[in-house]
């Protein structure tokens, strides 16, 4: 999977300018399966690492091709939509529903669409998951 390359620790004189994971031709089966597989490791790169957690420990890592912007999209902010573009988002939405600082933990609800609520409990010596 690329990822970004940091030439203050890597040697990156040898890599070609375009540096692709693939380096051979692609069927167009192969292709779209490599872009849905980039497209689910973008999309959980750029999650929160709970929701992330979450996601994989439920097998709720499916993705959907986005045609029209999603609940929350600013198009002053963000600029106009353009449903030509290949877009993706998680097939199930799950919303963070409540956080809680203490002293010593922090405490994250998500819920997460028909799964219910689960809560991640998040102290110096352990985190906890469950669903509540």
């Amino acid at each position: 999977m690329p990822s970004i390359i940091d030439h203050e620790t890597i040697h990156v004189d040898d890599l070609p300018p375009v540096w692709s994971p693939v380096q051979w031709e692609l069927s167009e089966k192969e292709r779209v399966e490599e872009l849905e597989t980039q497209a689910r490791a973008s999309l959980l790169w750029m999650m929160d690492a709970p929701e992330a957690i979450l996601r994989l420990l439920l097998n709720e890592v499916d993705i959907k091709r986005l045609y029209d912007a999603p609940d929350g999209y600013d198009a002053e902010e963000q600029a106009e939509w353009d449903p030509e573009m290949v877009t993706f988002g998680p097939k199930r939405s799950f919303k963070l529903d409540s956080v809680t600082r203490e002293a010593d933990a922090l405490h994250l609800v998500y819920k997460a669409g028909d799964l219910g609520y689960w809560e991640f409990t998040i102290s110096p010596e352990r985190v906890m998951i469950e669903r509540i």
